[in-house]
């Protein structure tokens, strides 16, 4: 009989040369011992890169921003017990934002299970209905039949995770000791790469012609929200209809690297106005992904009650949390668009679209929070990453950012819109960014504490961290809760942190600036310094 811990290390390279084989390059792993085999194989393949990232919450966040990034799927290692656990809220964020990461829990073999054993627990269908597909497989085996089965599971997996529903895969792989092999260690071949392939949804010609007919009735709109797939084709779209494009930060089309006449983004200003609200008051509304951020739009929708609203995703998620009725069209966007333009529809009159742009071009003077976030999408020239946490940060990016011919990538995890994991998300982001720009975050202060830990994992980064310091949850100074006497003390919570010890602690360089105006020269500062650089802005009411 073989060494069981060279049969360990092949069952977990059989598996490997799956993924590898299936397109994964990525892998993301948190050190411990049952998960041995699978890291040595994550090591060893010649296709693979590996991170290594003590905190398995950090490293799913991490992972979970690689694969946004990359657009491709990226595979978390952890061992048995509680490590896996602590996977689940970025397993959360991926089931709803659709990122596909593929999670290798190692686990204690049966005769271990329920019997008292140390780090031992029930990993079978950890994150229940979180995950696209669940598989458990046997402990390891010497023949050659189960172990082509694992590497078509490997290649199984890669699909799973990204069609038909993008979004997490589990497998639970049990070990028995030893977990290292005796002698030498294999040096396993590249192979070859053959990535799965996927159906293209085209709309069908009765459809096209069912929209066009609509469009000809009355005036009526585009909305792109997060999409998880490009829109570069509806801009087009837009021009050729003659309708106004609202474009949420999270679309992708506020800085495109383009013009686009027909893009409006000041929508979240000026449809405060119930006046203005019924002055563009649509006949119909064409919507390119999630709903949109800004509260004003959403209760604009809620009044205008459009009886012809149609939701484009290719997932054929149900997108309608306000009840409007709307229609899902489970196509591609740029199919749709492409063929809509190519059908040369006929163009609204000139003075709908104005009616829009009009509006836009009355909005007055830039309060504060609108001047700092002019100065954030100042410092980043074309070819830049922004990432934005949630609360106030990616309302005020709604809000203020307006538009531009560079190329601006604004992420956020809007899945579940929580503030865990924020930092380690871009941390992964920014490891596999392309882009020649820039690399920055824009959080509140209670976001950037959460995930403070991720600091630790900044290593080799040119990347700056803008923390907008409220003194604690400034958004909840916007809602019902501020009322309560409690308010200071469970809602808002501000923190003692102070973040000027930071480079003692992390090796990070650290800026303070007690005015939105200083903003600008201390971004361009930290940029040219190199390294990791955290930006602290003090905004009134807050001083340290």
């Amino acid at each position: 009989m073989k060494d069981l811990g060279r049969v360990n290390l092949e069952w977990a390279l059989s598996l490997l040369e799956g993924l590898a084989g299936a397109g994964l390059e990525q892998v993301v792993i948190s050190p411990g011992s049952r998960s041995t085999p699978l890291v040595l194989a994550a090591i060893l393949h010649p296709r693979l890169k590996h991170t290594v990232i003590l905190d398995e919450r950090c490293a799913a966040f991490t992972a979970l921003g690689m694969a946004r990034a990359s657009g491709r799927p990226v595979a978390l290692v952890a061992t048995s017990g509680s490590a896996p656990g602590n996977w689940l809220p970025a397993v959360m964020e991926a089931d709803e934002s659709g990122v596909p990461l593929v999670l290798l829990s190692a686990d204690r073999p049966w005769e271990l299970q329920r019997c008292g054993a140390n780090q031992t627990t029930d990993q079978v269908g950890l994150f229940g209905r979180h995950v696209r597909a669940f598989h458990q497989v046997s402990e390891a085996a010497e023949e050659e039949d189960p172990r082509r089965r694992l590497r078509a599971l490997g290649r199984q997996l890669v699909r799973e995770c990204q069609w038909p529903r993008p979004g997490p895969v589990h497998l639970n792989l049990p070990f028995r000791e030893p977990l290292v092999p005796a002698g030498e260690l294999p040096r396993p071949e590249a192979g070859e790469v053959r990535p799965p392939v996927f159906p293209s949804l085209s709309p069908p010609q009765a459809l096209l012609s069912r929209l066009l007919e609509t469009f000809s009735a009355g005036p009526g709109l585009i909305f792109c929200g997060e999409a998880g797939a490009s829109l570069e084709a509806v801009p087009a779209l837009a021009e050729a209809l003659g309708v106004p494009l609202l474009a949420d930060p999270l679309s992708g089309l506020r800085f495109t690297g383009r013009d686009c006449p027909n893009r409006v983004t000041a929508y979240p200003r000026f449809l405060a106005s119930p006046e203005k609200v019924e002055e563009l008051r649509p006949h119909w509304i064409l919507q390119f992904g999630s709903l949109p951020l800004s509260a004003a739009l959403r209760q604009a929708l809620e009044r205008w009650g459009v009886a012809h609203h149609w939701v484009v995703d290719p997932r054929g998620r149900r997108i309608d949390p306000l009840g409007l009725g709307v229609e899902t069209l489970p196509v591609e966007a740029q199919a749709l668009a492409d063929e809509l333009c190519r059908m040369q529809p006929n163009r609204e009159e000139p003075q709908w679209l104005y009616r829009w742009r009009h509006a836009e071009e009355e909005i007055g003077e830039l309060p504060p929070e609108g001047r700092l976030v002019r100065q954030v999408m100042e410092a980043l020239p074309d070819g830049s990453l922004l990432f934005s946490g949630n609360s106030l940060a990616v309302r005020w990016l709604d809000a203020w950012s307006e538009q531009g011919t560079r190329r601006i990538a604004i992420h956020c995890n809007r899945g579940l819109s929580g503030i865990d994991g924020n930092l380690s998300t871009f941390i992964g982001m920014a490891r596999l960014w392309n882009g020649t720009g820039r690399r920055l975050a824009l959080v509140g202060d209670l976001t950037f504490q959460h995930d403070l830990g991720a600091l630790a994992n900044m290593a080799g980064l040119d990347a700056v961290v803008v923390v907008l310091q409220n003194g604690g949850g400034g958004i909840f100074d916007t809602l019902p809760q501020r009322h309560l006497p409690e308010f200071e003390s469970c809602w808002r919570t501000p923190q003692a942190i102070d973040l000027a010890h930071l480079p003692g602690l992390f090796g990070v360089g650290f800026r303070r600036v007690a005015a939105a105006g200083e903003l600008g020269p201390a971004l361009d500062a930290a940029f040219d310094q190199g390294g990791f650089q955290v930006v602290e802005v003090l905004l009134p009411g807050k001083r340290v």
